[in-house]
């Protein structure tokens, strides 16, 4: 059985290779794309990957095809960043016609920005709170899935091992999309060079306005800072109604059984 599907296009370069001016740019072309901030703010979204990340990687639940995805992404024509990254695979298969971007950015300019706005936000201590004490009593969870499906693109099990494989996964990435995607399918659009290869590529008119120059390093942070900001209040009520409860009484008995003793 078949399911229409409104996507087109599967934009797999990895985050801060420009995806937020791409996807600027291809709304403007009238391609609505999902990036890293939809799934930021739609809870049901969040609970949906959540989902495909236990059957993909755990095991737990079958696996997600077209018909699940679709579900996810009803009228969403462009596809990417992250969780996007994490089913690249899955996705290459459930839309076999969608044609593909990949972005090129000098590997040390992507190195320098991908460590400064993405990692480094994952090491500092608001990061740790929110991850280890505050969304453990939430559902869903953005910011812990969200560093589960990076760590499984990198190959990573900790901050240092993120940091160490970036280069690496970078490339072989690429690497796999050139030899999963035939060369029809395919553009590798280098940074900077406006509407021209893009709309060609895409059977679309060239806009008569400059191309989206958008997210550069100062306003992602400032973004990563308002998220944090967002998810340690939410974090704090969930801890208040639903974890501290359980943490005053086990701190109460086991100062009760100190006295006793």
């Amino acid at each position: 059985m078949t399911y229409e599907s409104s996507v087109q296009v599967l934009h797999l370069s990895m985050p801060r290779t420009g995806s937020t001016s791409m996807k600027a740019a291809y709304e403007e072309l009238g391609l609505p794309t999902y990036h890293g901030f939809e799934y930021m703010l739609r809870p049901d979204d969040q609970k949906a990957w959540t989902e495909a990340y236990l059957a993909k990687y755990e095991g737990k639940g079958a696996p997600f095809g077209r018909k699940e995805f679709d579900e996810i992404l009803k009228g969403w024509a462009v596809l990417s960043d992250c969780p996007v990254l994490g089913f690249t695979d899955d996705l290459l298969e459930a839309y076999p016609d969608a044609k593909v971007v990949l972005v090129d950015r000098d590997i040390d300019s992507w190195y320098k920005s991908f460590n400064e706005c993405v990692v480094a936000p994952f090491s500092d201590w608001q990061a740790w709170v929110v991850i280890n004490i505050f969304e453990r009593f939430k559902n869903p969870q953005p910011t812990i899935m969200t560093q589960k499906v990076l760590y499984r693109i990198f190959d990573a099990h900790d901050i240092r091992s993120w940091r160490e494989n970036l280069k690496k996964t970078n490339l072989q990435h690429a690497e796999k999309i050139r030899r999963l995607v035939p060369k029809e399918r395919l553009l590798e659009y280098k940074l900077g060079s406006g509407w021209e290869p893009l709309c060609t590529f895409l059977g679309k008119d060239v806009p008569d306005k400059p191309f989206p120059h958008l997210n550069d390093s100062v306003e992602f942070e400032k973004w990563t800072r308002e998220f944090k900001d967002q998810q340690l209040k939410q974090g704090l009520l969930a801890f208040l109604k639903y974890g501290a409860a359980p943490v005053i009484a086990a701190a109460a008995t086991i100062l009760l059984r100190r006295v006793r003793a």
